[in-house]
């Protein structure tokens, strides 16, 4: 009898080891998606097992340990490293009415302040410090052929250190900030909110080759007394925090609510890293009632630090964090409409590298996303094109959302998949790195691949002509990473 039941619990032990192995690795497989998620689902099988088998469960230790090896950027970080997003050499031309030199904060203030229609406002080059409340600028009354423009002497090389709430509060159309460095300066992270807030009456607002660093949202557009600031260009700039922000308040470097037919495109965003409140934060994102707008060619890297910190950091944003219905353009159903996001280079986030939400036939297409979570469509009101994108991780349609998807090439980090890693794919991912060095890996979705049907830039700049086809955002990499 003592040998039968000896044998009947060898034999129980044998079948719940087989049946927890096999949930647990096909749980595994199933949630893969992120490097942290997979390292914490094999620790907690690991532990379920070893009430059974304590050798199995050493096992699966040493294969968490395996999967806890980070998968965030590696070496240091220069923006030079990617020529085509970030500030470029160069201003465009227009003639200009009157030509304003100014070298010290007082003369400045005083020339945005009195500003005329065509003026250009030219900083000398130096270290400059604003520490008001926020500044105001001029109301007179500016045309598209003659804004008024605030630039930098010489591309890069004038600093303006803010200690206050918001620096330019832009409230009238056709202005244009170019060549400037922001830089907040708050020991308080809720202190320095905006470098510019751009309201109401701010039509064709152009933001062009500046730097802005340690700010919550360092662009925040938004309406005023039901008038809208669109038409807006943010370009070619560079965002990022020196270190996490401590604060309640959203922390997200573009935060364009109200706004249509933004263009936000060859920007730089970096390290954008929320502690406190919610601990949620965004790259850029578009919400509020907006139709129309173009999120193109950017560079998102939601951290580039070898510390991964907790919270949820996430890349761009159909919808954001999400809005009232009242306080909606229009009292909308939807935060986004008939909005465009593609070519862009989304990697290193703990959460999803794009996000729609409440989005209304929006087009994700031609994207490409290196240790993020993937792609999130979410609630009944969103519907979305998917299409050409390569990831790692999923692409999921949230609380009855619908989403057509087509010729995504979707690594999900499985532990049984046969599919060629990213990391194969392309030349150094983890450095940000997406020289194609395996094409032939991608041959079957670039055949697949919807074509071009009007002229357009790829992520690298390069020009595609109508009728040519490919997957990512990465058509030709010609002079589009340095080593």
């Amino acid at each position: 009898m003592k040998k039968m039941l000896k044998v009947y619990l060898i034999f129980c032990g044998l079948i719940a080891n087989a049946i927890l192995f096999t949930a647990g690795f096909f749980f595994i497989d199933q949630i893969s998606l992120h490097p942290s998620q997979m390292n914490q689902a094999i620790a907690m099988v690991s532990d379920k097992v070893s009430v059974f088998s304590p050798e199995s469960a050493d096992y699966l230790s040493e294969l968490a340990e395996r999967q806890d090896t980070p998968d965030y950027y590696e070496g240091h970080f220069q923006p030079t490293h990617w020529p085509t997003v970030g500030p470029q050499q160069q201003y465009p031309l227009f003639k200009t009415s009157r030509y304003i030199s100014v070298d010290n904060e007082d003369d400045l203030i005083s020339a945005v302040k009195n500003a005329r229609q065509g003026d250009e406002i030219v900083i000398k080059n130096g270290h400059y410090l604003l520490d008001s409340k926020r500044y105001t600028i001029s109301k007179a009354r500016t045309s598209p052929f003659a804004p008024v423009v605030i630039r930098a002497e010489t591309l890069g090389q004038v600093n303006l250190y803010l200690d206050s709430v918001e620096g330019f509060v832009i409230d009238q159309p056709n202005w244009q900030i170019e060549g400037i460095n922001f830089i907040g300066q708050c020991k308080n992270h809720s202190r320095c909110e905006h470098a510019l807030h751009i309201v109401g009456a701010a039509k064709n607002t152009v933001i062009r080759n500046n730097t802005f660093y340690d700010f919550n949202a360092a662009i925040k557009i938004n309406e005023s007394n039901m008038v809208y600031p669109d038409d807006g260009i943010i370009e070619s700039n560079i965002f990022g925090m020196n270190a996490p922000r401590q604060t309640n308040h959203s922390v997200t470097p573009i935060n364009l609510d109200h706004g249509n037919n933004w263009q936000i495109r060859k920007n730089l965003i970096h390290d954008f890293i929320k502690l406190d409140g919610n601990k949620i934060s965004y790259g850029a994102f578009m919400k509020g009632g907006i139709r129309g707008g173009v999120m193109e060619q950017n560079l998102i890297i939601c951290n580039s630090k070898t510390e991964q910190y907790p919270g949820s950091q996430v890349g761009l944003s159909f919808g954001g964090g999400g809005m009232d219905k009242q306080d909606r353009r229009g009292s909308a159903d939807y935060e986004v409409a008939d909005a465009v996001m593609k070519n862009n280079i989304i990697l290193h986030c703990n959460d999803v590298g794009i996000y729609s939400q409440r989005s209304q036939d929006v087009v994700i297409n031609n994207n490409i996303l290196f240790n993020t979570l993937g792609i999130d469509n979410r609630f009944k009101e969103s519907k979305a094109d998917i299409f050409n994108n390569i990831l790692n991780g999923r692409i999921m349609d949230r609380d009855r959302a619908k989403s057509n998807r087509t010729n995504n090439y979707v690594y999900n980090n499985s532990l049984f998949s046969s599919e060629l890693s990213l990391k194969t794919i392309f030349e150094e991912p983890n450095k940000g790195n997406f020289r194609i060095k395996q094409p032939e890996a991608l041959l079957n979705a670039t055949l697949n691949a919807s074509a071009v049907t009007e002229s357009s830039m790829d992520f690298c700049n390069n020009a595609v002509k109508p009728g040519q086809a490919y997957v990512g955002a990465i058509y030709d990499d010609r002079g589009c990473f340095k080593p």
